[in-house]
């Protein structure tokens, strides 16, 4: 089984995190893939004042999200037994780039939050979940 879980920091992912861990022992669970979902314009200052594009992020994601993707790594760190990959992703929709990722790497199960920390959705509970649980041809689990 491969599970995709939609992470943000929020305490949210951090349960949906939790809930693809116990997983682990009670499925057969192949892979885990970590996605965060990353909201910018089309340019970003680069730290030391230099112009990034953001299609070429992927190599130099711990260097530009910075925080985000050391604590992606760190969570990542709690996952015993089993593979797991961290991926950040551009995109100004989360909802539409969990589930179109979802189905282009043909996951099993999306695990996310009932409430992110996504622009002005984190204030509308499960505003991201419940697209994905619309939109989305994979089974999702949403965590509360």
């Amino acid at each position: 089984m491969k599970i995709l879980v939609g992470y943000d920091g929020s305490e949210g992912s951090k349960k949906a995190l939790e809930k693809a861990k116990n997983l682990i022992s009670t499925c057969d669970v192949s892979e885990i893939t970590m996605v965060h979902v990353e909201q910018h314009s089309a340019i970003e200052y680069a730290p030391y004042g230099g112009v990034v594009k953001m299609g070429d992020m992927e190599n130099t994601a711990e260097e530009v999200f910075g925080e985000d993707f050391k604590e992606m790594q760190e969570a990542a760190k709690t996952i015993e037994n089993s593979k797991v990959e961290l991926k950040i992703i551009e995109g100004n929709d989360p909802a539409q780039v969990l589930a179109d990722y979802a189905k282009e790497k043909e996951f099993d199960l999306i695990v996310v939050g009932a409430r992110g920390t996504t622009g002005l959705n984190k204030w509308k509970p499960g505003s991201i979940s419940k697209a994905i649980v619309d939109n989305c041809c994979t089974t999702v689990m949403v965590v509360k």
